[in-house]
C-alpha cells in the first residue's frame, strides 16, 4: 500500500523520526551501525586503569603494612650514603683546591696552637693587671678572681710567663705579706684561703713587717690554725724561728694571744717559747775569758749573728736582753756598739723581776759610768721614737 507521496507505508514506519544526516547506501549504514557497536562493547567490558601509588581499600590495612617492612628493611640493609664514599670525597672541600690533605691539617693545628698562645698571653696580662688594684683597693675579690685564673690555666707565680712581670716578681716577694696585713689582727677567712692559695702557687712564705713579725707569726697572733699547719708543713724553706724585733717568735705570740689550739702544732715544728739567745751565750763566754770585745773579730762574729735574727731583743729565761747583760757588766764599749746597731734597740723592756736597763743602771757605783750608760742609753731611746722607723729589715730572704 502506498500513501500520496507514492511510497510504501511499511517503509514510512522504519524511517527513523530524524537523523542529522542520512547514508548514501543501505550497505554503509549497516557497516557503520556493526563498528559502531563492537566500539560500544569494548569500553563497556574495559577495567578502569588503577591509578599508579594507590590500592584498593581492602589492602591497605595488611598488604600494605608488610610492603612497607619489606620497604624498611631493605633500606636498613642498604649502604649509607657515607659508605658508599671515597675517602676523599669524605674530606673537608676548599673552593679553590679541593680536598684538604695532611698538610693541611698540620697547618689548622698549627694556627690552633697559635690562637691558644695568643688566648693565654692575654689571660696573663689581664691577671697580671688586677693584681695592684685590688693590693691598693683592698678588694680581696678581685685578688680571688687572679687566684682563680692562674689555677684553672696552670700557672704559677714563679714560672714563665708570669715571673717575666716586675709586678709579679713583687707579688711573690711581699704579696702574702700584703694580704695579712690588710686585716691585721683579724684575718678573715676569705684571706686565710687566699693566702694559702697564693703559697701553695709559688708565694714567698718567709715573708716579715717592719716590725720582724713574719707570715708565721701573724697566723698564730690571729689564731689561723689552718694557715699554720700549711706553712709548716708544707714550706721547707720557712723560718720557723724567726723572731721580731721585741724578741718574740711564733710560739710566743700564739701564747700571748691565748691561742691553745696551735699550741701542738709549734711543738711538733720544734718552735719553743724561749729560744736560746746565741748573742748573749757568746758574749757571756767572752767575758768570763775577758776577752777584748773591741777587737774587729769580735765585732763580726756579733754582726753575723744579728743579721742572721732579730736577737738584739730576745730574752734568756730571766726575760734578760744582750742590753741588760751589757748594762750589768758595766760594759761601756759594747753598749756603745749595740747602740749604733741598725737593728731595733728595745730599751724599754723589763726581765720577770719587773726591772728595766735604767733600773740597773742604777746600781753601777761608779758615777761616770753611769752617767755615760745612761747617756748613750737615753739618747737611744729618743733616736728611736716609734718601733716602726727603727726595724732593720723589711723583709726575709728564703735561705
Amino acid at each position: 500500500m502506498r500513501g500520496s507521496s507514492g511510497i510504501p507505508k511499511s517503509d514510512i514506519n522504519s524511517t527513523p523520526a530524524a537523523t542529522t544526516t542520512a547514508p548514501t547506501t543501505t550497505g554503509d549504514t549497516s557497516a557503520e551501525l556493526k563498528n559502531s557497536k563492537e566500539s560500544y562493547q569494548r569500553q563497556k567490558t574495559r577495567k578502569p586503569p588503577l591509578v599508579k601509588g594507590r590500592q584498593p581499600a581492602y589492602l591497605q590495612d595488611g598488604d600494605s603494612k608488610t610492603s612497607k617492612a619489606l620497604a624498611s628493611k631493605e633500606m636498613s640493609q642498604a649502604p649509607s650514603s657515607q659508605e658508599s664514599l671515597s675517602p676523599l670525597s669524605t674530606q673537608p672541600i676548599n673552593q679553590h683546591t679541593g680536598p684538604v690533605t695532611s698538610s693541611g691539617k698540620i697547618s689548622q693545628v698549627k694556627s690552633e696552637v697559635h690562637s691558644k698562645a695568643n688566648d693565654l698571653k692575654e689571660i696573663v696580662q689581664s691577671l697580671v693587671l688586677r693584681i695592684q688594684p685590688a693590693l691598693v683597693e683592698k678588694d680581696l675579690n678581685q685578688l680571688e678572681i687572679v687566684i682563680k685564673g692562674l689555677e684553672d690555666n696552670k700557672l704559677r707565680f714563679d714560672r714563665p710567663p708570669l715571673n717575666d712581670y716586675p709586678e709579679i716578681k713583687g707579688f711573690i716577694r711581699t704579696g702574702a705579706l700584703k694580704v695579712i696585713t690588710l686585716f691585721k689582727d683579724a684575718v678573715t677567712d676569705q684571706a686565710e684561703d687566699l693566702l694559702i692559695r697564693m703559697i701553695r702557687l709559688g708565694c714567698n712564705a718567709n715573708v716579715a713587717d717592719q716590725l720582724g713579725n713574719s707570715l708565721l707569726i701573724h697566723a698564730c697572733k690571729a689564731g689561723r690554725s689552718t694557715l699554720v699547719n700549711v706553712l709548716l708543713t708544707e714550706c721547707p724553706k720557712l723560718r720557723k724561728d724567726w723572731i721580731n724585733v721585741n724578741g718574740e717568735n711564733a710560739a710566743v705570740m700564739a701564747h700571748k694571744y691565748g691561742n691553745v689550739k696551735l699550741y701542738p702544732l709549734l711543738e711538733q715544728a720544734g718552735i719553743s717559747r724561749h729560744p736560746e739567745n746565741p748573742v748573749i751565750n757568746v758574749y757571756l763566754s767572752k767575758v768570763k775569758n775577758e776577752y777584748d770585745d773591741s777587737s774587729d773579730s769580735e765585732t763580726d762574729e756579733y754582726l753575723e749573728l744579728f743579721k742572721e735574727n732579730n736577737f738584739m731583743n730576745l730574752p734568756d729565761n730571766n726575760g734578760q736582753t744582750i742590753l741588760f747583760h751589757a748594762v750589768i757588766n758595766g760594759d761601756l764599749e759594747f753598749v756603745s756598739f749595740l747602740c749604733n746597731q741598725r737593728q731595733f734597740l728595745n730599751v724599754a723592756l723589763r726581765d720577770v723581776n719587773g726591772k728595766s736597763v735604767f733600773d740597773y743602771i742604777k746600781l753601777i757605783k761608779e758615777p761616770a759610768k753611769r752617767d755615760v750608760l745612761h747617756g748613750l742609753i737615753y739618747n737611744k731611746s729618743k733616736e728611736t721614737g716609734w718601733l716602726y722607723e727603727l726595724a732593720s729589715y723589711n723583709y726575709l730572704k728564703d735561705v
